[in-house]
């Protein structure tokens, strides 16, 4: 008799767990750093508005990546340049680890000012930089003072990043795969199956990749299988909607659409958009310094 009245119930139980299952997704966030140099970056709108640019402080380009992006409704990073073992070119505004606290403050918000939209902050290079405690906790100090949050790009394994962050109370989180810091379609395919592999493991992953045409071909080509695959492409902004700036600038957005679709935020959209023509003549000959750049033949510690 008692087994008759327990089956059912567990029954119940074992089809609820396996719904949850079935219904559970795992989030996919994808940064593109190094946006503001070439004309060709533009080609990255092309890409859904869940993949986040990060924007590198005082290139030509900056202000309308930004603007455009904003327009769109897409989250934009700070992409700042800190120091690297190797000695590299930062570009504009770079931090050093001989930096007074003060001199990092004021460099970070010049930068701001060039990328004022920005909601978040991560390390262009800095494999120097993030190592060094002072250093980052000077620059984790102002940047929980903008109510921004902070990603470690981890371009060493010696970074204090994600530590100094947790201690200060700045909403941060790590990169758990470089993308494609080699340009050959195996291996992007190589790093695209092993960030769906920590996606399933860990319920997320945060992906750091770059605006090359071979980058942005190869995403428009597999992003949009992965939502019938259980994977939600996440919005930055989406998985930091509890960081100040980002309540600030998307919370009322996000409220609306919640409202529109009956409390759940589409983040899975792969609607694709025509590459933009709003570069001017001036900045057709752009390029990024050879000496600043994060190499995509590289190891990914740089």
């Amino acid at each position: 008799m008692l087994l008759r009245l327990l089956m059912p119930c567990t029954i119940f139980v074992l089809c609820g767990l396996i719904s949850l299952q079935v219904n559970a997704k795992s989030d996919i966030i994808i940064i593109l750093d190094d946006l503001g140099y070439r004309p060709s970056d533009v080609a990255a709108f092309s890409l859904p508005k869940e993949i986040t640019f990060s924007i590198l402080p005082q290139t030509p380009l900056a202000s309308d990546i930004a603007h455009r992006a904003e327009q769109e409704g897409r989250a934009v990073m700070l992409h700042m340049p800190m120091q690297a073992q190797n000695g590299k070119n930062m570009g504009p505004l770079g931090l050093t680890t001989d930096m007074f606290a003060g001199a990092i403050t004021h460099n970070l918000r010049k930068a701001m000012k060039s990328v004022p939209n920005a909601v978040g902050v991560n390390n262009h290079m800095g494999s120097a930089f993030t190592g060094q405690q002072e250093s980052m906790e000077a620059l984790l100090k102002e940047v929980k003072r903008q109510g921004l949050f902070f990603v470690d790009s981890r371009t060493t394994v010696l970074t204090k990043g994600e530590e100094i962050a947790e201690r200060l109370g700045v909403p941060s989180t790590s990169r758990q795969v470089f993308l494609d810091h080699k340009l050959e379609p195996a291996f992007l395919l190589k790093q695209f199956n092993h960030m769906k592999r920590i996606a399933k493991k860990n319920g997320h992953v945060v992906v750091i990749g770059h605006p090359h045409p071979e980058t942005v071909d190869f995403l428009n080509t597999h992003l949009p299988a992965l939502e019938k695959e259980g994977f939600t492409l996440t919005s930055v902004a989406d998985y930091f909607s509890h960081a100040p700036k980002v309540a600030k600038q998307f919370g009322k957005a996000r409220n609306q659409t919640a409202q529109l679709t009956g409390g759940g935020v589409n983040k899975s959209s792969a609607e694709l958009r025509e590459q933009s023509t709003f570069v001017g003549s001036a900045v057709a000959q752009s390029t990024l310094p050879k000496d600043a750049t994060e190499p995509s033949t590289a190891a990914p510690n740089e």
